[in-house]
């Protein structure tokens, strides 16, 4: 197998790198999403206010650690079934909506992807 040009691993550094800002400007806009509906809904003074932006950007990290540590199940069995079980808890059994139902096979899809695109580069890197 031929190594890829340099215009080719230019051009796939750029779409990662677009890709990651494309993500990070929508965790942004999630964000901000929830502290004006969470204001709007608990009347949040900004005490109250950075208390709930510091816990949600923990149980965004903990549902990303949750996730890579379920990275080789390939179905995510673990990682879906803790965020359900979580999620069921805090919205109760009329508001739930399970993980597949959700998400669909979108996350899994991509994850699989990334999973090929990381035994490509570990072939070439062998080679």
């Amino acid at each position: 197998m031929s190594k890829p040009s340099a215009w080719a691993i230019t051009a796939q550094q750029m779409a990662k790198k677009i890709v990651a800002e494309q993500t990070r400007v929508r965790l942004m806009i999630g964000f901000d999403a929830a502290v004006i509906a969470a204001h709007e809904t608990l009347q949040l003074g900004p005490g109250r206010a950075a208390a709930f932006a510091n816990a949600y950007h923990e149980a965004l990290d903990d549902l990303a650690e949750l996730y890579l540590q379920d990275y080789q199940d390939k179905e995510m069995e673990y990682g879906k079934g803790k965020r359900d079980e979580v999620i069921r808890k805090i919205l109760g059994e009329a508001n739930f909506v399970p993980y597949d139902q959700l998400y669909g096979g979108t996350y899994l899809d991509e994850l699989g992807r990334i999973r090929a695109l990381e035994t490509a580069e570990a072939g070439k890197k062998e080679s």
